[in-house]
């Protein structure tokens, strides 16, 4: 399904600065997730699978999160 016919029912908006908005939109694009960021325009993402999901997540962490709280994350990873 091409990016400019998706369905509006369910989109996500984040609510994120400039530069957050494009840093996140390249790396989903390194993640081959698909996206949409317009010029003064929210980002718009395309998630088909449940491990999209948890990329996308993975990377709204580490943009919103107190460095502190990705070391404490991390250590705690490096245990299970």
């Amino acid at each position: 399904m091409s990016i400019d016919k998706w369905p509006s029912e369910g989109e996500k908006i984040f609510n994120l600065s400039a530069c957050d908005r494009w840093q996140l939109y390249h790396w989903l694009q390194s993640l081959d997730i698909e996206g949409k960021c317009l010029f003064h325009q929210p980002l718009q993402v395309r998630i088909d699978a449940s491990a999209q999901l948890l990329q996308l997540w993975t990377v709204l962490r580490q943009l919103e999160a107190s460095r502190g709280c990705l070391i404490a994350w991390l250590e705690t990873s490096w245990q299970a």
